[in-house]
């Protein structure tokens, strides 16, 4: 009867026990798994990021994500892992980021490393914003990200050393129509160029 009793309260623990490693595990992919949110042109964001109406998982990604979430009338964040074609964003590809006027006083893109933090290099162009892309007659602009600076003097934000990385799009002060409906912000693209030298 003891051995009986042993063995169930062995099962009782192991089942405990597993509970909360299958808890653990699940919480942790939910934690890292981004930003969260919906799909925006392949860019992700949520509309209660910084807000009182943020769940606990969405709070706990901006916390390991690093990301100091301002209230929304201040600014809005976007994130993206792959390029327009669904691939992961790899360091020895090169791609081309192309976009027009955004809906807010000022913007950035910034690059992170799969730890999320920034990428450890010393190129000083982690990010590259508003103020060094050239728009063309049309509004129109473009951007690269890659291992190496252009040669060309194009806006950059270096991928050296970050492995498969994300990208955040931040546009601070966003107008009122941004900040009701991030479907009506006209998204950057991502395509890729090339990856270690080949088409």
């Amino acid at each position: 009867m003891a051995d009986q009793n042993k063995t169930t309260l062995w099962a009782k623990a192991a089942t405990i026990a597993l509970g909360l490693m299958a808890g653990l595990i699940s919480g942790w992919w939910a934690i890292t798994g981004g930003m969260g949110g919906q799909n925006y042109s392949g860019w992700y964001g949520s509309s209660v990021t910084g807000s009182r109406d943020a769940d606990p998982w969405l709070r706990a990604r901006v916390a390991v994500a690093g990301l100091l979430a301002l209230n929304k009338s201040q600014a809005i964040y976007f994130t993206r892992k792959t390029d327009d074609a669904g691939e992961p964003l790899r360091e020895d590809c090169r791609y081309r980021v192309t976009g027009g006027a955004l809906p807010g006083q000022w913007w950035s893109v910034t690059v992170y490393a799969s730890d999320n933090y920034l990428p450890l290099n010393d190129d000083d162009a982690l990010s590259f914003d508003a103020t060094e892309v050239k728009p063309n007659a049309a509004g129109q602009w473009t951007a690269v990200l890659a291992p190496v600076r252009p040669a060309d003097g194009e806006a950059w934000a270096s991928t050296r050393k970050a492995g498969n990385f994300d990208i955040t799009l931040r546009i601070y002060q966003p107008n009122a129509q941004a900040q009701g409906n991030y479907a009506s912000i006209p998204m950057p693209r991502v395509t890729k160029l090339d990856c270690g030298g080949k088409a």
